[in-house]
């Protein structure tokens, strides 16, 4: 395994971020640095959510480039921000960002994969009317933001709602069907979104994952995919002093 990091400031163009955002929310963030996830105006925060998206790009490019067949980004898969505004400490949803400006250049189709505890309504909400783009959702029932219903049936949109208490097998269940999906879709890029608040600690859902488990889920579409461009993503966890990183390191290692 070989590990290269990047570090840049890339700040994706304001052309580009009012593709998925409207002008008027870009600019409360990212010229008055006002946003609903934060109190009072904080520009130092608006400028890190709009270089936040730059690390999703440059992820990608990485693999469009083809210097690797997995690139990570911790920091990224924010899947609740939407088209006017934040939810869910998500600024601006660099997946939906990153996918639309891959999909006006070579790149023919995306699946995004969610398993996050969450659903990832915001990252389902702007890519769900574009016909080249597949997004795929486990997430806890029971908790925020309350939508990802199985049958919310639209063009290639994939929920797997579990009930509170639920582990390893469903989350593995939900994950061989969306391989099967993703299959049959033949994506030429795949963006995971590796929350790890499903763990059974995280304070913030009731699923009862084990690490082992998501490590498995992961290792599993690896496995199903072995020469396809995977870029994964953080999105959520809340125990940032052992769990959330292990979980996350763990992922980002099974993808690879």
């Amino acid at each position: 395994l070989r590990v290269d990091e990047v570090h840049s400031d890339l700040l994706p163009s304001r052309e580009l971020m009012e593709r998925v955002h409207t002008p008027a929310y870009v600019d409360e963030v990212i010229v008055g640095g006002v946003c609903r996830e934060w109190n009072g105006p904080r520009p130092e925060l608006g400028h890190l959510a709009h270089r936040m998206v730059g690390g999703t790009m440059l992820a990608a490019q990485a693999l469009v480039d083809g210097r690797t067949l997995t690139a990570v980004h911790f920091a990224g898969a924010k899947h609740h921000a939407m088209r006017d505004h934040s939810s869910g400490f998500c600024v601006f949803n660099d997946l939906a960002v990153t996918a639309t400006h891959l999909l006006e250049g070579d790149m023919r189709r995306i699946s995004v994969i969610d398993i996050d505890a969450h659903h990832g309504d915001g990252t389902e909400a702007l890519l769900r009317d574009h016909p080249r783009v597949q997004t795929l959702s486990v997430h806890d029932a029971t908790i925020f933001p309350g939508t990802g219903h199985a049958d919310e049936l639209s063009h290639e949109v994939f929920n797997e709602p579990l009930p509170g208490g639920a582990g390893d097998d469903q989350l593995m269940a939900a994950v061989s069907r969306f391989i099967g999906e993703v299959r049959r879709f033949s994506p030429d890029l795949l963006m995971l979104a590796t929350g790890a608040d499903g763990h059974a600690t995280d304070p913030l859902s009731s699923l009862t994952y084990t690490i082992d488990g998501m490590e498995a889920a992961v290792c599993s579409v690896r496995a199903a995919f072995p020469t396809l461009p995977i870029l994964v993503g953080g999105a959520g966890g809340y125990q940032p002093d052992d769990v959330t990183p292990e979980v996350w390191a763990r992922m980002a290692v099974a993808a690879a």
